[in-house]
């Protein structure tokens, strides 16, 4: 057999079958959320996206950000006989995803370049004994030489296709790696799959549907009305730097001990701000593009990780399609959220 350009290997050696006369239902669903997540049910479209996947189908999942994406796969994939495959564009969310679910008892891994060769080593090994409910992988590593020859070895019980507008070319999230997972289909054509996002218009839907060959998914659009958010604006007053930076302090105080995001417009307002806010007794991090990669990573991941943080971010980042745009427009997501 011709193995698919992309990937190296043949769609017969990763078809796994489904298992036999099995499929969870939604009350067994209702009863793992409550015993991991500590919630009694579902919310909003969630029961309707987990019962598909359950079923075995495909599935396009637009959520507002907030509304439990991430539990529409993490539920089937703990359920369903098999490692659950998640593809992530961003290691800093994969990383915090990852570590929440084993705070709360999962068996969940990452495979990525952040990790050194004994680790990864260790993820395989786990996944390769049945000890692993979700594996997550970023769209580059999946087309990478040997990862679809690896998975091969492994029943996967379904493929999660997370932030999934970075595959339409009508986003500004848009990765070209994310093009290629439309080849999954053909080499898992008896594996549900599910893309979910929070940013899908009807063109662009139209564009994830196609490009990662889901012509038959169930689409489902919750509601993006959030009585819980408030919008505020105040006019800046004329004066000083100084003054401007202790209203931002002054703003951060009425809110000690919540992670937030202040973009600034630029480099030297990141460091100035962040600098008053520190000596005020706030943990802040500037972030801007003056820092090397391997820093930028750094201070996201503290952001993610450190309880309370403030991040003092340019403006650039906010609009950019970056890993700090994508992370900081998803902030600090609660690892109890249903």
């Amino acid at each position: 057999m011709t193995p698919p350009a992309e990937y190296g290997t043949t769609a017969a050696m990763l078809d796994f079958p489904p298992p036999a006369d099995f499929s969870p239902t939604l009350d067994e669903a209702r009863t793992l959320l409550e015993r991991v997540w500590g919630h009694a049910d579902f919310r909003g479209l969630q029961a309707s996206v987990i019962e598909e996947v359950l079923a075995g189908r495909d599935v396009l999942a637009v959520l507002p950000t907030g509304g439990g994406k991430s539990v529409c796969y993490q539920v089937p994939a703990i359920l369903r006989e098999g490692v659950g495959l998640v593809v992530s564009p961003l290691i800093a969310l994969m990383t915090d995803q990852v570590e929440a679910l084993k705070q709360q008892g999962v068996a969940a891994a990452r495979l990525d370049s952040g990790l050194t060769m004994d680790e990864r080593s260790a993820v395989w090994r786990a996944a390769r004994s049945g000890e692993l409910d979700l594996l997550y992988v970023s769209p580059e590593g999946l087309a990478s030489g040997s990862m679809l020859e690896r998975l091969a070895e492994l029943p996967i019980s379904l493929i999660a296709i997370d932030e999934a507008h970075c595959v339409s070319q009508w986003g500004h999230d848009f990765r070209p790696d994310y093009r290629t997972l439309g080849r999954l289909a053909e080499i898992f054509p008896r594996t549900p799959r599910i893309a979910v996002t929070a940013t899908a218009d009807a063109r662009t839907r139209d564009d994830i549907l196609a490009s990662l060959k889901l012509g038959e998914a169930r689409v489902f659009v919750d509601s993006f009305a959030r009585p819980n958010l408030q919008l505020t604006a105040e006019r800046k007053v004329n004066g000083s730097r100084a003054r401007t930076d202790a209203r931002v302090v002054e703003l951060v105080r009425e809110r000690r001990g919540r992670s937030g995001v202040v973009y600034c417009g630029s480099r030297d307002g990141c460091e100035r701000v962040a600098d008053a806010l520190r000596d005020a007794g706030t943990n802040a991090i500037a972030y801007h593009a003056g820092f090397d990669a391997r820093e930028r990573d750094r201070r996201l991941e503290r952001f993610l990780a450190e309880d309370g943080t403030v991040m003092v971010a340019t403006i650039g980042l906010r609009h950019g399609g970056g890993q700090a745009g994508r992370a900081l427009r998803h902030p600090r997501r609660s690892a109890r959220e249903p």
